[in-house]
């Protein structure tokens, strides 16, 4: 049975939120009988809307769950590509449809992927937790301990002393363990003999940082994250700890593999260029720009990445391969979110990071509004906000910390 797919994702946002018309839900029904995709989709949302209570739909606004959009949307109307899980010592053979054979996506079949991927996401999170507090406030209180929420780029050292960088441009800082160099937008360090321990790097809200490792490999922070790492690597393998988001370009040393660990999973590299986002112990998501990496969940056997691919965790679920947009995923190093096609309310996260706020919903099916645009970091997050009033009817008022929306 063939099926407007725009309809559909429409009709599912209204059947969670309770405002479905009763012909329009036995339509909806008799399409999830017929599809297995939509009815296990609905299945999944369903289950997680009755743990999380009637704020479920306010609490759907994960922006995370959106870096793999672009692969499932190519997943959805082709055979999926084969894994085989392999250890170190093994290659696995991933068996990828030829860029040939690719049919084009239609724009409703955005929508319906997109909107999808983030709700069972969201639904996953709810029902392995059952907790009841809101995704932006776990987002917030993820961050408000030890990451600062404003301030200046802070290293904090093995013997806990904190090291201020910010305004220290061309100024050597000398320390027991280092001399550290920091300079514009970027921390170097030569490592002094009494150099063991681990230090941690934070970056504060509305920022990004680079940090030279002593092997010569970058780590590129986004804002609200925080790297924890060795003055210099002495061992069998390099390793550092990452919570936030974070763009590697790693040293080669095939005698010394580099090790990324998150609090879901663990990135095993030689060398190469890839992405983290890990601001989420539940939901991380590794994309490969250059090179080899092979990823790993707790005990599991992992997966090797080649470039233009991404493994996506979920927690409590087995890791998932795809295909991901270099432009979209890795668009903060240029100081820029670009979104496509996007609920409003999935924004949430970027503009927590980015300027500190929530942003709240006086309606809430207006979090469902698809919208497409670029958020500049470096400008007001009035000028978004501006740009919304002026091309969808949205009107604002800002709180300390806060970002109420309305229709006009």
């Amino acid at each position: 049975m063939s099926y407007n797919e725009e309809h559909i994702f429409q009709l599912i946002l209204e059947k969670l939120s309770g405002d479905i018309s009763d012909e329009d839900s036995q339509y909806l029904e008799r399409i999830a009988r017929e599809d297995p995709n939509v009815r296990r989709c609905l299945e999944e949302l369903e289950g997680a809307r009755d743990v999380a209570g009637p704020d479920f739909m306010n609490d759907v606004h994960n922006e995370r769950a959106w870096s793999n959009v672009l692969s499932l949307l190519h997943a959805d109307h082709e055979k999926k590509p084969a894994l085989t899980p392999v250890t170190a010592d093994e290659t696995p053979v991933v068996n990828m449809p030829e860029p040939s054979s690719r049919k084009s996506s239609s724009r409703n079949t955005w929508w319906l992927a997109a909107a999808v991927t983030l709700l069972i996401a969201a639904g996953g999170y709810w029902l392995m937790n059952s907790k009841s507090a809101s995704i932006q406030d776990n987002a917030i209180a993820m961050h408000t301990g030890d990451i600062p929420l404003w301030g200046d780029m802070k290293l904090l050292l093995d013997n806990g002393d904190t090291i201020r960088l910010s305004g220290r441009e061309d100024a050597d800082i000398t320390t027991k363990a280092a001399l550290l160099h920091p300079g514009t937008g970027q921390l170097s360090f030569t490592a002094a003999k009494q150099r063991k321990g681990w230090n941690t790097l934070f970056v504060p809200t509305g920022k990004d940082y680079k940090v030279v490792l002593s092997d010569g490999s970058t780590v590129h922070l986004n804002a609200f994250s925080r790297l924890r790492f060795p003055f210099s690597f002495d061992g069998k393998t390099r390793e550092v700890y990452l919570e936030g988001e974070a763009y590697f370009d790693i040293a080669t040393n095939a005698s010394q593999p580099f090790i990324v660990h998150t609090a879901g999973t663990s990135v095993r590299v030689l060398g190469t260029s890839f992405n983290v986002n890990a601001y989420s112990d539940s939901f991380i998501v590794t994309s490969l720009v250059q090179g080899s990496v092979m990823t790993n969940v707790e005990e599991s056997e992992g997966l090797i990445l080649k470039p233009g691919m991404e493994a996506t965790y979920r927690k409590g679920y087995s890791q998932q391969l795809g295909t991901f947009d270099e432009a979209i995923t890795l668009a903060w190093r240029k100081g820029e979110y670009a979104y496509y096609n996007k609920p409003l309310g999935t924004l949430d996260a970027v503009i927590l990071h980015w300027y500190g706020k929530q942003l709240l919903f006086e309606d809430p099916l207006l979090a469902n509004k698809m919208l497409t645009g670029v958020i500049e970091r470096n400008q007001p997050v009035t000028d978004f906000l501006e740009s919304l009033d002026k091309t969808s009817g949205i009107t604002y008022r800002i709180t300390d910390d806060k970002i109420y929306l309305r229709s006009k």
